[in-house]
C-alpha cells in the first residue's frame, strides 16, 4: 500500500512538473519562464556541495532577521540565487520561540556596538524580562527594534560567509572520506611484507 501511494505521489509530481515546464506554457508567459527557471530547476531541490552551502548561508542570514516573513523570504532568495530551497527553509527554524531568548539580546548588543560608530543609540536599558506573547514583546522592544534589526544584519553579514565556507569544506571532506572508505583494499601477495 505504501509503495502504491509513493508511486502515485511521484507520478503526480512528475506530471505537474512536465505540465509547468511545457514549452508552450513557457513561451506564452514570462512569469512561468521565471518560475520554471528558479523553482523547477533540479539544482534548487537536490543538494550538491555548492547548492547546500548556498542554501545554508542564505538561511543563516534570513534566520537572523527577526521578522515574521522569514520562510517566504528564504524561499524566494534561495530560488533567485538557485541554491537549495529546503536547506534554506530548515535554517529559518533556528530562530523560534525557544531560541529567541538568546537571539534578541545578542542582536541588540551587536546592533548597539555597531551603531555606536555612526549614530546615537537608545539610552533606555534593554528589558530584562520580555512578555510571553509576540505582540507584547514587540511593544516592549519598540524603541530597541531598529538597533536589533541592524544587529541582525551585521550578524548575518558576518555569519553568512562563515557558514558557507564551513559547510562547503565539510561537504568536501565528507565526500572525500566516503570515497576513501569505498576504495577496496588490495589483497597481499604471498611474498609481500605486510609492513
Amino acid at each position: 500500500m505504501l509503495d502504491h501511494v509513493r508511486g502515485y505521489f511521484r507520478r503526480t509530481v512528475f506530471k505537474t512538473i512536465r505540465f509547468l515546464k511545457h514549452p508552450r506554457k513557457l513561451k506564452r508567459s514570462g512569469v512561468m519562464r521565471w518560475f520554471a527557471l528558479h523553482f523547477l530547476n533540479k539544482r534548487v531541490w537536490k543538494p550538491t556541495q555548492h547548492t547546500f552551502s548556498g542554501g545554508l548561508a542564505i538561511g543563516m542570514f534570513i534566520t537572523l532577521q527577526l521578522l515574521p516573513i522569514q520562510m517566504p523570504a528564504a524561499t524566494i532568495v534561495a530560488a533567485i540565487f538557485r541554491v537549495n530551497i529546503p536547506i534554506a527553509l530548515v535554517m529559518c527554524w533556528l530562530s523560534n520561540p525557544v531560541t529567541m531568548a538568546a537571539l534578541v539580546p545578542l542582536e541588540y548588543a551587536v546592533g548597539k556596538w555597531a551603531l555606536a560608530f555612526f549614530t546615537q543609540v537608545p539610552s533606555t536599558p534593554f528589558p530584562d524580562k520580555l512578555p510571553e506573547d509576540v505582540a507584547g514583546m514587540w511593544m516592549a522592544l519598540r524603541e530597541h527594534a531598529p538597533v536589533m534589526l541592524f544587529g541582525g544584519v551585521v550578524l548575518g553579514a558576518v555569519l553568512t560567509p562563515i557558514s558557507y565556507a564551513v559547510s562547503y569544506v565539510t561537504w568536501g571532506w565528507l565526500e572525500h572520506w566516503r570515497d576513501r572508505r569505498k576504495e577496496p583494499e588490495l589483497p597481499l601477495k604471498s611474498g609481500d611484507d605486510p609492513l
